[in-house]
């Protein structure tokens, strides 16, 4: 059974029955209440028991009894027959309750709450109801259409006679007669051994309902709204004709002085017992199974449709404000009827105590209006009933906690705090907690002191005339990560911030530092170190400074440990070398101009002459250049003299270079002719080192091959080898250089061979094919180009210069 549900759809159902239209009910000081409660499924029995409790069974079998209150069924108890009931009947003694399905009876005993019987049958059972000697008649509407007598062993075999047309009612009565309403508007009257004894025939519409009242008079209901009290001693009949004319199906007595009649769409009439006369009707909607009449006047009716039944309430209004009784919280007030928080006082705002938070039942006043009771003690009491603008002191300091309010508190968690001028969050009470110690500039310091300037926001405030670094202000205001410089060299203490002072012991300038390090080419790496002692201002720390540079600002490291250092000694991994000269003068295998410069001494005594202020030195390529030219024989030599002689040097010694490197080419390309007639490739074959070949190539002796090719190539006599030093152009002798061009060297027909002594053979050899110069020259090597190269030498000999040397 689906109690759950119908609890909480009437519960939910309670407010809203105060918002349904108020309809008065015709010819009562009853006002429609509207629905209580809506349950699931449909119920097809109602019935108040002697203890007020109410009997209910509903179509799935579900028999239950509950109490009843307000409206609402609450289940006390339940029993699942899950059977599919039509109907169900309580027995004069309230001690059994038969329940009538589509396959036969279950008989409930209340007072063990069990099942203790089931009878089956082929048939649905439509009604039953249980005669004067205790056996149980199970009235069968349609297929057999009689009524049948069950003892406690089974069927007596006692029956009705069967009614053609069919059954539509049932009930017995006194007597332990047998009344049948039939759908061919009569009743049957039979006596407990199944004998017909009269036959009603008043009604023209199908019965509907039949039922004895506490008098012992029968009354019937009809389909056409007709309702018969009969005499069951004489069968006088009394008819009384319904004004709404709807089908009677249900009949009720209440107090020995009411009838209830209800209809099939709804309606509820109540007849006068005394006067059989039509009284009030009030409307529902669905089949009318049931009703109850409260002794102060309430009036429920049950009704039921398909899936659901549906109580209604009929209420008093005694104070005649539109409100039933039962919903209105103030009865005799009819300036007030809701009182939805229960607190005593109306939800009419106009009325007569009104309650100004109808939804909190703590609070019903507020002098002020600004929307906080006055109850202190309520939810959200007004802790300031005459300030509209504060209600809450959450720390008690007699400040509200509404900031814009009027006496609002900036610190409402803070009792010694309330106002703040600078409204920088400290307080300027100087005796509360975290004091504002500049009361009138808006800081954010918390560290030295509160609430002042603190301009890298570090915490530390900044240093003023009235508070110092010696007092506590931050020594470092523009560096958030610094805020003391014990040593006041401008570097902080704190060395894990920025700028550490690393000496925070002394004051320093320096920036950094040489420290050893084993992955380094030179063993030492720079390091930022600040603060630190650096007595000649180069930012290097002074103990990290090589030996002797700490007093140098040119200088901080000395690698070979010669005591010059590394930006200025020429070679610091060479201790015996400090200058240039040292170097030249140590390293005979560097023949640069500077070298040779430092080696004459001619030179350096020029160099130590005495000379005129501003007087220049000239270079060493142009000292040795006027030198050989004569024109520092002279005491005194015209500077425009000088300068012409550079010149005119300067251009010969470029006219020489072209024309050596010109005699260079020609030469080469000879012997690129000779090499392609001789092996028919412009190099020679690694495979061919014949002492010929290496003669030609210039590393005679160097094979294990002797001999040459042909002595016959070779004159009688042979000039022997000049290995004599040829002297250098540039030699303190002064020897005069003459220009010799190529074809006078070598002619223009002159070939190789020739120029050997070598003759030519009988059949001179075609005139090998000039070859092309490559496409792309070869890579340089890593120096450059080699010394008196040009880059069309380059792209033609290069790779074989790279073949030899590499």
């Amino acid at each position: 059974m689906k109690r759950p549900l119908v609890v909480l759809v009437a519960v939910l159902m309670l407010p809203m029955a105060a918002l349904l239209p108020h309809v008065a009910a015709t010819g009562a000081n009853l006002v429609d209440a509207g629905y209580t409660q809506e349950a699931e499924p449909s119920f097809v029995y109602w019935k108040e028991m002697f203890d007020g409790s109410i009997l209910t069974v509903d179509t799935d079998g579900n028999l239950s009894v509950n109490s009843f209150s307000n409206g609402i069924l609450f289940p006390q108890w339940s029993i699942e027959l899950n059977v599919d009931a039509n109907a169900a009947r309580l027995d004069a003694a309230q001690q059994l309750t038969v329940v009538c399905h589509d396959n036969g009876a279950y008989t409930v005993h209340m007072g063990l709450q069990i099942a203790n019987r089931n009878i089956s049958t082929s048939d649905p059972v439509n009604d039953a109801d249980w005669d004067e000697e205790g056996d149980l008649w199970l009235a069968f509407f349609a297929g057999r259409r009689r009524a049948e007598e069950f003892d406690n062993e089974g069927p007596t075999g006692v029956t009705s006679p069967v009614v053609q047309s069919g059954i539509n009612a049932f009930d017995i009565i006194s007597g332990g007669r047998i009344v049948l309403g039939s759908y061919d508007t009569k009743v049957y009257i039979v006596d407990n051994q199944g004998v017909s004894l009269v036959s009603l025939t008043d009604s023209n519409a199908i019965v509907n309902a039949v039922l004895e009242d506490h008098n012992g008079d029968l009354l019937v209901g009809t389909a056409n709204g007709k309702l018969f009290r009969y005499n069951t001693d004489s069968w006088s009949v009394e008819t009384l004709s319904l004004s709404h004319g709807k089908s009677i199906v249900s009949i009720e007595e209440f107090g020995n002085s009411t009838y209830h009649i209800g209809t099939q769409d709804g309606k509820l009439t109540q007849v006068q017992v005394l006067t059989f006369a039509e009284g009030s009707t009030y409307a529902s909607s669905g089949r009318v199974i049931g009703s109850q009449q409260e002794f102060s006047g309430e009036l429920y009716i049950v009704t039921s449709t398909t899936l659901s039944s549906k109580i209604r309430l009929y209420d008093l209004d005694t104070d005649g404000d539109g409100f039933t009784d039962q919903n209105d919280a103030f009865p005799l007030e009819f300036t007030q009827w809701l009182d939805i928080d229960g607190d005593g006082y109306g939800d009419n705002p106009n009325g007569y105590l009104a309650d100004a938070f109808p939804y909190e039942s703590s609070q019903w006043a507020d002098a002020d209006e600004d929307g906080f009771g006055d109850n202190p003690e309520g939810f959200e009491g007004d802790q300031f009933p005459d300030n509209d603008e504060q209600w809450l002191d959450t720390d008690g300091d007699g400040f509200g906690d509404n900031v814009n309010g009027r006496d609002g508190d900036k610190f409402k968690l803070e009792p010694s705090q309330w106002a703040d001028a600078d409204q920088d969050g400290f307080g300027d009470n100087v005796n509360g907690i975290t004091p504002d110690a500049c009361p009138t500039v808006n800081g954010f310091s918390n560290q030295d002191r509160y609430g002042c300037l603190d301009s890298d926001l570090d915490g530390w405030s900044n240093p003023t005339l009235n508070w110092t670094v010696e007092q506590g202000a931050d020594a470092l205001p523009l560096q958030k990560s610094q805020w003391r410089d014990g040593d006041g060299d401008g570097y902080g203490d704190n060395l894990t911030g920025e700028l550490a002072d690393d000496c925070n012991w002394k004051a320093g300038t320096s920036t950094k530092a040489w420290i050893a390090n084993t992955s380094s080419p030179v063993g030492f790496i720079e390091v930022p170190s600040y603060g630190c002692e650096d007595l000649d201002g180069d930012g290097w720390v002074d103990v990290t400074e090589s030996q002797n540079m700490q007093l140098d600002p040119n200088e901080h490291f000395d690698g070979d440990n010669d005591g010059v250092g590394s930006n200025s000694d020429y070679d610091d991994t060479r201790p015996l070398v400090q200058t240039e000269e040292d170097h030249c003068l140590l390293n005979f295998d560097d023949n640069s101009l500077a070298c040779q410069g430092w080696r004459n001494k001619d030179y350096q005594n020029y160099l130590l002459r005495e000379k005129d202020e501003g007087e220049p030195d000239l270079s060493f390529i142009a000292w040795n250049t006027s030198k050989n030219a004569g024109l520092l024989d002279s005491d005194s030599v015209d500077s425009s003299t000088v300068q012409q002689v550079v010149l005119v040097g300067g251009g010969a010694f470029l006219v020489l270079t072209a024309v050596i490197l010109v005699v260079g080419f020609i030469a080469k390309r000879r012997k690129t002719n000779s090499l392609v007639k001789m092996y028919g490739v412009p190099f020679v074959p690694t495979e061919n080192r014949s002492a010929e070949n290496e003669a030609l190539e210039g590393t005679a002796g160097l094979s294990a091959q002797g001999g040459i090719v042909s002595d016959a190539s070779w004159d009688d006599e042979i000039e022997g080898l000049d290995f004599s030093e040829v002297p250098d152009e540039f030699a303190e002798e002064n020897t005069e250089t003459q220009a010799v061009d190529a074809e006078s060297l070598y002619g223009t027909d002159d070939s190789l061979e020739s120029i050997a002594g070598v003759p030519n053979s009988a059949q001179p050899e075609p005139e090998p094919e000039v070859p092309q110069a490559p496409a792309e020259a070869p890579p340089l090597p890593p120096g450059g180009l080699p010394e008196g190269w040009t880059t069309d030498q380059w792209k033609w000999y290069g790779q074989e210069w790279l073949d030899k040397n590499q």
